[in-house]
């Protein structure tokens, strides 16, 4: 309906502009002047709704309205070089004086009604866009609308200059043709006519002007509004959806990027459930119960900083001949992660596998690290750990490490720290590495041992200065009188103060013993 509104417009338009703008044309009977307007634009009406059938609709949806638009211009073009031809061949009328006149008219009509009837097509197309089957990706060609803008205003500039041209030459052509002698009152009918044919030509390019602005502020609330209500429902939690890709300006390119960050978060809420399994999955490795050992306190947590971390601790309980040894564990492998998390698991199995046959902490490093060094081999990834066995009644203690930092004892009689330290390469570095163990010590009452990982001497403040040992020893010795419990909570919580609002950048793994 809109295409035969605008046509018939075009008609007026032309006829009138026909009968006043052109010299020789305006000196034909009216009907003459209707004839040669109405019968190309009517075939070019039929010819329309046929190509309309068979080329626009068989286009992708993005390119429809630029189909539209090509076949309503051309349309009018054709239709003015028919006038242009009828013209010549039977009046016989001049090329450049009337010919090219009327095809100026009806070529800047063309532009504006192929514009507009495109636009309209292109919001038929977004009003059943929930039925359409859009592309969502990024547009391959790019048209920004500022380079629109500038195409539109520079034609309509070069298209009413044009005109104004052609008013004036008219009316002197006219005044030069006069048989007589030109009179002030001939003067005066040639400026009046010059200024109503201006105000017809700019009013009517006005018209169009603001039914063109009209027409696509429609096209934009229609396309912020599939914009926007995709992102509520994003921002509700609902990404079923994607916003179509309905042009290739601006709004085409925000919807692809739009459609691309809602990809983006699918896979990562996708993969966060996973991290959160995986989490919930490797908290069941961790001891499911309070370690008891005759004479000991122990407590023992872990605090990753990620979902899932490369921090573990573990108690082989009840190896030995007697049933009463007990090794203690505690690694850190490196990175975090899920792949720090994958490696973790794997030690902590081989470790299990190994403590059934030798439990002594460097027969137990050396067989575990003969194993897991396959598995890391040219990935340069390794763990460090340390282990400590503990045996009878009295305490006694031996230990060996894989690269790991030596456990610190206070001894709250002399109120000083001594340091179990053991030399040996992290694990799954190299196949045949030996490691030292160190015996043989005891835990003597009132003592107070903790292993950790650097998570927390190396935890940084805002001005990026380090917790360090020395801190950690003044929290022991501030809190060794509390349980093991009391004294590991009051370790995390000093990092954690230190730290303030500084993020967790590595994981976190205490472990406390405390002779009673």
């Amino acid at each position: 309906m809109r295409a035969f509104v605008l046509y018939f417009v075009g008609f007026l338009i032309i006829y009138i502009y026909n009968g006043r703008i052109c010299p020789f044309v305006s000196d034909l009977p009216a009907w003459q002047i209707g004839f040669i307007v109405f019968i190309p634009l009517a075939v070019g009406y039929m010819a329309r709704t046929i190509l309309f059938a068979q080329l626009v609709l068989k286009q992708k949806l993005t390119v429809q309205a630029s189909f539209v638009g090509w076949i309503d211009f051309s349309i009018f073009i054709v239709a003015g070089l028919g006038m242009l031809a009828f013209n010549t061949i039977v009046y016989g009328f001049p090329f450049v004086e009337s010919g090219l006149k009327v095809f100026m008219g009806t070529f800047t009509v063309g532009f504006f009604v192929a514009i507009d009837l495109a636009l309209q097509h292109n919001r038929n197309v977004m009003q059943m866009s929930d039925s359409m089957k859009w592309t969502y990706s990024l547009p391959q060609v790019y048209y920004p609308i500022t380079t629109k803008f500038f195409f539109f205003g520079t034609v309509t500039i070069v298209l009413f200059a044009t005109l104004i041209i052609a008013v004036v030459t008219r009316d002197l052509f006219l005044l030069s043709s006069m048989p007589v002698r030109i009179s002030q009152l001939h003067i005066m009918l040639t400026r009046k006519s010059i200024i109503i044919d201006i105000a017809f030509i700019m009013l009517v390019l006005l018209g169009f002007i603001v039914n063109l602005l009209y027409s696509y502020s429609l096209n934009l609330r229609m396309l912020f509004k599939a914009q926007t209500g995709i992102l509520e429902r994003v921002t509700e939690g609902d990404m079923d959806e994607f916003v179509p890709v309905m042009t290739s300006d601006e709004f085409g390119v925000i919807a692809g990027h739009t459609n691309t960050m809602i990809t983006g978060l699918r896979d990562r809420i996708r993969m966060m459930e996973g991290l959160k399994v995986a989490g919930e999955m490797q908290q069941t490795f961790f001891p499911k119960k309070r370690v008891e050992y005759e004479g000991l306190d122990i407590a023992a947590t872990s605090i990753f900083s990620d979902e899932t971390g490369g921090d573990f601790f573990d108690f082989l309980e009840g190896l030995g001949d007697a049933q009463d040894e007990t090794v203690v564990v505690l690694g850190d492998v490196t990175g975090h992660g899920i792949g720090a998390a994958l490696l973790m698991a794997t030690t902590r199995a081989y470790l299990r596998m190994q403590a059934e046959y030798e439990h002594s902490p460097a027969h137990l490093l050396s067989n575990t690290n003969a194993l897991l060094a396959r598995d890391c081999y040219g990935t340069g990834r390794f763990v460090t750990l340390f282990c400590l066995q503990l045996s009878g009644e009295q305490r006694q203690i031996k230990w060996a490490s894989a690269g790991h930092d030596p456990a610190l004892v206070f001894d709250a009689n002399t109120q000083e720290f001594r340091e179990l330290k053991a030399h040996g390469l992290p694990l799954g570095v190299l196949p045949d590495t030996k490691y030292e163990e160190v015996c043989c010590d005891s835990l003597r009452s009132g003592e107070v041992m903790l292993i950790g990982t650097d998570g927390i001497w190396e935890a940084t403040d805002s001005e990026q200065n380090m917790f360090g040992k020395e801190r950690l020893k003044a929290v022991i010795r501030k809190n060794y009188n509390q349980t093991s419990a009391g004294i590991l909570h009051a370790v995390a919580n000093a990092v954690k103060d230190f730290r303030g609002e500084e993020p967790q950048l590595d994981d976190i793994t205490i472990v406390v013993l405390k002779a009673e």
